[in-house]
C-alpha cells in the first residue's frame, strides 16, 4: 500500500483523525480561499479516467520545470510491464543531467539514487534493510505481459525517450514555462510518462495505450499519437492558468527565484525509502518547500481535503534522515489556480491544536515504520507463495 492508501483506508488515517483534531478547521480555510473561483475544466465530455491522467500529465510537466531528472516511476513502471529490461532502465536513466556525472560503480543501478539537498538517496540499501515498497502485482502483470524474445519493444522506447528527451532539451528549460506551442508537444510526452508512471502500480490493461503492445511493437509514430488532442487540451489549460494566475512566479519566488535554467530544487523526491512520492521540493540548504500538485475539481469534500492536509505532513515528518531538509509545505489546487504554503511547524501547531508535535511526530513514525514492514513481508510472501 502506498502512504496515500494508508492514510484513507488504514491505521495511519485511523492515528491521524485521532491526533490531529485541528485537521477540519484547516480544510475549512482552504475551501474559504477557492470558493468564489471558478476552476479550469475540460472543453467538452470526458470519461472518468481522464481526471486522474491529466493530474498526473499536469503534475510530471511541472516536475520536468524543477529539476532535469529521469521519470523514475515511468522507466519503472517499463520494466513492471516486461516490455523493457532494468538494465535498460538504469541506462536510460543516467542519460539524464542529475545522473549523468555517477560513477561507473553507480550506474548500474542509477535509479535506485536519488538526489537529496546533499549527497544521495539510497533505495538499493533500503531494500536490503528490507523496508523498501515493491509495486503491487508485479508478477501478475509479468504473467500478463509475457516477454516476446528478443524484447523488440526495447528499441522502440530507446527511441521515444530519445526523441523525449530532445524536445524537453529544446523547449523545456528549467524554471520556465514556455509558449503554448512547445507546451502541447511537451504535455503529449509527459501524458505518455504518466502512462508509464501509472503501470509502476496499476494493472496495465485498464490503460489503453498498452494495448498498442498486444502484438508487434508499435512505433515512435503510434505512441505518440496515443495522446490524442481532447487527452492532452485540459493539461495544457492547466499549464497555461498557472502561468497567467501567478502561481508559478510563486513557486519560483520558494525556490529562491534563480535564473532561468537552473534548477529549482528537487523532482520526485524519495522519502520514507520510495513508500511516498512527493511532487517535488523546492529551494536549498537553508529549508525546502515541499510541494503537491493536485487537479482535482472537488476539493470541499472533508473526508478528502483533511487527506491531503495529512498527506503534506505525513511527507514532511517521513523524511526521517532530513534527506531534504522540509521546512515548508504547499499544495497547488490546479484547477483554482491557488498555492497554499505553511510552515510545517505551524501546520504541526494547528493540526495538533497545540499538542507536543514531537511526541506526535515519533509515534506516527514508528506506526509507519510497522506498517511499511507489515507490507513488505505480505510483499514477499507472495512473491515466493507464487514463484514455489
Amino acid at each position: 500500500m502506498s502512504l496515500v492508501s494508508h492514510l484513507f483506508h488504514g491505521e495511519l488515517g485511523d492515528w491521524c483523525a485521532d491526533r490531529l483534531t485541528g485537521s477540519a478547521s484547516v480544510a475549512d480555510d482552504l475551501f474559504a480561499l477557492i470558493k468564489d473561483r471558478s476552476p479550469i475544466r475540460p472543453a467538452g465530455t470526458v470519461d472518468r479516467q481522464h481526471w486522474d491522467r491529466a493530474s498526473r500529465t499536469f503534475a510530471i510537466r511541472l516536475a520536468t520545470a524543477v529539476q532535469a531528472a529521469p521519470p523514475y516511476s515511468s522507466l519503472l513502471g517499463l520494466v513492471r510491464t516486461g516490455f523493457v529490461t532494468r538494465a535498460w532502465a538504469d541506462e536510460q536513466a543516467i542519460r539524464y543531467p542529475t545522473h549523468a556525472r555517477l560513477s561507473a560503480a553507480q550506474r548500474g543501478r542509477a535509479l535506485d539514487l536519488r538526489p537529496a539537498i546533499d549527497g544521495w538517496v539510497d533505495l538499493g540499501a533500503a531494500r536490503e534493510r528490507g523496508s523498501a515498497v515493491m509495486p503491487a502485482g508485479s508478477l501478475e502483470q509479468a504473467e500478463r505481459w509475457k516477454m516476446r524474445p528478443g524484447l523488440p519493444d526495447q528499441p522502440v522506447l530507446a527511441e521515444l525517450f530519445d526523441r523525449m528527451r530532445a524536445y524537453f532539451w529544446a523547449h523545456a528549460p528549467h524554471g520556465q514555462l514556455g509558449e503554448i506551442g512547445p507546451e502541447t508537444g511537451l504535455a503529449r510526452l509527459c501524458w505518455l510518462l504518466a502512462a508509464f508512471e501509472y503501470v509502476y502500480r496499476n494493472d496495465s490493461s485498464r490503460h489503453p495505450l498498452f494495448q498498442l503492445f498486444r502484438d508487434e511493437p508499435p512505433t515512435v509514430r503510434q505512441l505518440h499519437a496515443a495522446a490524442d488532442d481532447e487527452a492532452i487540451a485540459d493539461p495544457v489549460a492547466l499549464v497555461r492558468h498557472v502561468r497567467e494566475c501567478g502561481a508559478f512566479d510563486e513557486l519560483r519566488r520558494l525556490a529562491g527565484d534563480p535564473p532561468v535554467g537552473t534548477p529549482l530544487g528537487i523532482a520526485a523526491p524519495a522519502i520514507f525509502d520510495h513508500w511516498d512520492d512527493a511532487t517535488f521540493v523546492l529551494g536549498g540548504p537553508d529549508g525546502t518547500t515541499l510541494a503537491e500538485v493536485t487537479a482535482a475539481v472537488a476539493v470541499d469534500k472533508g473526508d478528502r481535503s483533511t487527506r491531503r492536509i495529512w498527506k503534506l505532513l505525513a511527507s514532511a515528518w517521513l523524511d526521517t534522515d532530513d534527506a531534504y531538509r522540509i521546512r515548508n509545505v504547499a499544495i497547488y489546487f490546479a484547477r483554482y489556480g491557488a498555492l497554499v504554503t505553511w510552515p510545517v511547524e505551524e501546520l504541526e501547531q494547528r493540526l495538533l491544536e497545540n499538542g507536543h508535535a514531537g511526541d506526535a511526530r515519533r509515534a506516527f513514525v514508528e506506526l509507519a515504520k510497522r506498517l511499511r514492514a507489515d507490507d513488505y513481508a505480505r510483499r514477499l510472501a507472495y512473491r515466493e507463495t507464487v514463484e514455489a
